[in-house]
């Protein structure tokens, strides 16, 4: 797997602008100062199938557009900043343009329709155009196995200079002085716990204002998911009650299922007492931290 951890490359870049649906701006920078090792997906079948498929659809941006494309194998390393580079999938052949090609699953076509085209890989190609001085991206996707697109993303430098600002930004204030970014999401409690998997039994820090009021939210939080999850069930059950013993039931835009099923489960507790040495076998232990809270108690 290449080290990319020495670089901002375009598959970086709407995470490290925190609009990434895949990746958080905590994790790029755990992975960017080596803290954290990145996860090797190549072998995941999607990531393999896109990377197979890329000929495909470089043959057929060809075939639809009568466009050659050629592979370019250098990076392209951007003028000003030697740590924001890109790899780009084609280089259009007559053309200052180059060519990223994509596949997607059926369940993302709505994001495709139209003029759309999904903010990751606007970003990514915005990113591409600034590094490599191009004046054109053009994006081809397969989707599913029976659509096939073709959009064009034209070099718009006011915005190549505001996300080339963010990206400085991030690398100069967080990667090298290796200071963790406060951007927190609700994504980042795998990293968090690869960034500190072991509690120091003496440890102890004073969180401040700032820690009361996050605590005071999450606890309100947690009575408005209790209340919610209340209120949820009650309605289930309000359309359990009118279905009784049918199956469907039905409105004007809806349609209600109350079905049967069994679900098979192992019962941990009698396999321990009646078969340890099959519990121990099976057993894995999974390390984790668990977050408690509790209010300190002062004397009056």
């Amino acid at each position: 797997m290449e080290d990319r951890s020495g670089y901002i490359g375009a598959s970086d870049c709407a995470a490290v602008l925190g609009l990434s649906r895949f990746k958080t701006v905590l994790q790029v920078w755990a992975e960017k100062t080596g803290t954290v090792e990145p996860d090797d997906i190549s072998d995941e079948l999607h990531i393999w199938l896109g990377n197979e498929l890329e000929e495909v659809v470089a043959k057929k941006f060809t075939k639809d557009t009568g466009k050659k494309v050629h592979r370019v194998n250098d990076a392209y390393v951007h003028k000003k900043h030697d740590f924001i580079r890109c790899h780009i999938d084609r280089k259009v052949e007559g053309e200052n343009s180059i060519l990223q090609c994509k596949t997607a699953s059926a369940w993302m076509a709505k994001h495709w329709e139209g003029d759309e085209i999904p903010q990751e890989y606007i970003l990514q190609e915005y990113h591409e155009l600034a590094c490599s001085g191009y004046e054109r991206a053009y994006i081809a996707v397969l989707i599913g196995n029976n659509d096939f697109k073709i959009k064009v993303l034209e070099r718009d430098d006011k915005i190549m200079n505001q996300i080339i600002k963010k990206e400085v930004d991030f690398w100069n204030k967080f990667v090298i002085p290796k200071v963790m970014p406060e951007i927190i999401s609700p994504k980042d409690s795998d990293v968090l716990f690869k960034l500190f998997p072991e509690a120091d039994l003496t440890g102890a820090v004073e969180l401040g204002d700032e820690g009361d009021r996050i605590i005071e939210t999450l606890k309100a939080n947690q009575a408005d998911l209790r209340v919610l999850e209340d209120v949820i069930e009650q309605n289930k059950n309000a359309l359990k009650a009118k279905l009784g013993d049918n199956l469907v039931g039905r409105t004007a835009r809806w349609k209600v299922v109350w079905k049967n099923q069994v679900c098979t489960k192992l019962d941990t507790d009698r396999i321990k007492k009646e078969a340890p040495e099959l519990y121990v076998r099976f057993a894995k232990e999974v390390p984790s931290r668990i977050l408690r809270y509790s209010e300190i108690k002062t004397e009056e």
